[in-house]
């Protein structure tokens, strides 16, 4: 992507991302399930990565349901932001049906930042646990127990 373009991205789409490997469900806002195999690939306080075997279009109003890694489950309204649709050459271009034949964001609509606290927690978490490295290396060579 050329550096002209993401300097024009929305500001909720630059902040931190953190890789998140977990089953997604995805539903139109009727209810009706709507991107198969889907997981969520990293997640962001603006919205999250989605890897599924079908697409949707971009702006599809959706509902997404995410048990994150504390076992709270996340459930939030959103719309497809983007989508990249992986095609299989052979069948001119076919997607496959495999579970990374398309890989789309998902943007979190009207979320309020008590809805997105669970979110903020993962950050905050990967921020001690930094912390925690970075000390750990510092007493590197030393002995831990005295």
């Amino acid at each position: 992507m050329g550096r002209a373009l993401r300097q024009h991205r929305n500001d909720s789409r630059n902040a931190g991302r953190l890789p998140l490997h977990a089953s997604l469900f995805v539903t139109t806002l009727d209810g009706k399930p709507a991107a198969p195999l889907a997981r969520c690939t990293n997640i962001g306080l603006g919205g999250l990565r989605v890897a599924a075997a079908e697409g949707l279009p971009p702006g599809t109003p959706v509902r997404i349901t995410l048990r994150l890694p504390s076992g709270r489950i996340f459930t939030s309204l959103g719309h497809i932001a983007w989508l990249k649709q992986t095609l299989h050459p052979v069948l001119f271009g076919a997607p496959r049906g495999r579970d990374d034949d398309a890989i789309f964001g998902i943007a979190f609509d009207h979320a309020s930042p008590s809805d997105l606290l669970p979110i903020a927690r993962l950050f905050a978490a990967r921020d001690q646990e930094r912390a925690r490295a970075g000390r750990i290396r510092q007493l590197r060579g030393y002995a831990i127990h005295a």
